[in-house]
């Protein structure tokens, strides 16, 4: 009965559901804070470095998993991306202590 449900937990499709059920997790509970973003227009305290941190790693990620042909690191970090993106550009766009044209972070 052990090396059942052993086998069955170890098969590649479930670890792929299993790694696309985590994946809309983690881009579900970062998409909240994307939204309150661009309908409050409240970025001052949001950090353009962080999000170049997260944007890069990111990216390296999708590579990555591109490289490897895992599809769920692919989609989540690719969801990320985007939505680290997205407040990036929230953050350039509404942050009333950023001088136009201002690049410092």
């Amino acid at each position: 009965m052990k090396t059942e449900i052993a086998s069955v937990l170890s098969t590649p499709r479930l670890a792929d559901h299993l790694g696309y059920v985590a994946g809309v997790i983690t881009v579900g509970a970062f998409l909240p804070q994307v939204l309150r973003a661009w309908r409050t227009r409240q970025t001052r305290d949001l950090s353009l470095s962080s999000f170049a941190l997260l944007i890069t790693a990111g990216t390296l990620w999708v590579v990555y998993g591109a490289l490897s042909r895992d599809w769920p690191v692919i989609a989540t970090n690719a969801g990320m991306v985007a939505l680290n993106v997205a407040l990036a550009i929230a953050k350039l766009r509404y942050d009333p202590s950023r001088a136009p044209g201002d690049v410092n972070v």
